[in-house]
């Protein structure tokens, strides 16, 4: 399948953008979105290679989607948002970022994959369901709250926008809503429309970094 590698090479190319943008302008936050878009792009490889490309879904696979697709990478958009709104609590950003990485690497690395899962998957060409393959665990209970750090990512993209005076700020915003709603693709099986959607989403995520990095706020 095709479009989960085109999805992976979006992800990739905005990713060592914005590591470059970091590189020669240390902004902090640049770091912690090129560290997202990576995430995605191992995400979209994943998907790849459990849907067709590779040898299918196994564990490591499996695991290898849900640390980088389903729990990290938007924890990460968060903690870039908080480092460009707040850079003096840089710190503790930074801080929780770890912990939530450590965590979601720890519990999804002890938890049991259901092998059924993996096989319906396989043989349905789709990406298996994180309530099926372990739900009831650790892994499985990180997804609501990590998920919900989207709402740091959409309200502060937003009101960036407004306190730049750069209304393209807010691409960053509609970006996230676009990988949210490929995100429900997964439940349906519908891999490339994920990976479509996924594609556009980083896209136009990079489109509102961006802007970001060309903004500057205007002198009091």
């Amino acid at each position: 399948m095709a479009f989960p590698l085109f999805a992976a090479l979006v992800a990739a190319v905005f990713a060592g953008q914005l590591a470059l943008q970091y590189k020669a302008r240390r902004r902090p936050h640049a770091l912690a979105w090129a560290m997202s878009l990576a995430l995605f792009g191992l995400a979209a490889m994943a998907v790849g290679i459990g849907t067709g490309i590779g040898a299918g879904w196994s564990p490591a696979v499996f695991r290898l989607y849900w640390i980088a697709g389903a729990l990290l990478n938007v924890p990460l958009l968060a903690t870039g948002q908080l480092l460009l709104s707040d850079p003096k609590r840089s710190a503790l950003w930074w801080t929780v970022a770890g912990v939530c990485a450590a965590w979601a690497v720890l519990f999804t690395m002890m938890a049991e994959v259901d092998p059924g899962a993996l096989a319906r998957a396989n043989q349905a060409g789709a990406i298996p369901l994180g309530r099926e393959a372990i739900g009831g665990q650790a892994a499985y209970a990180l997804v609501g709250p990590f998920n919900a750090t989207f709402l740091v990512v959409v309200v502060g993209s937003i009101l960036s926008a407004v306190r730049l005076r750069r209304p393209a700020v807010g691409l960053i915003a509609l970006g996230v809503c676009l990988v949210a709603a490929a995100s429900s693709f997964v439940s349906s099986g519908r891999g490339q429309a994920f990976s479509i959607l996924l594609a556009l989403g980083v896209a136009v995520m990079y489109g509102g970094f961006l802007a970001t990095a060309r903004a500057r706020p205007r002198s009091t």
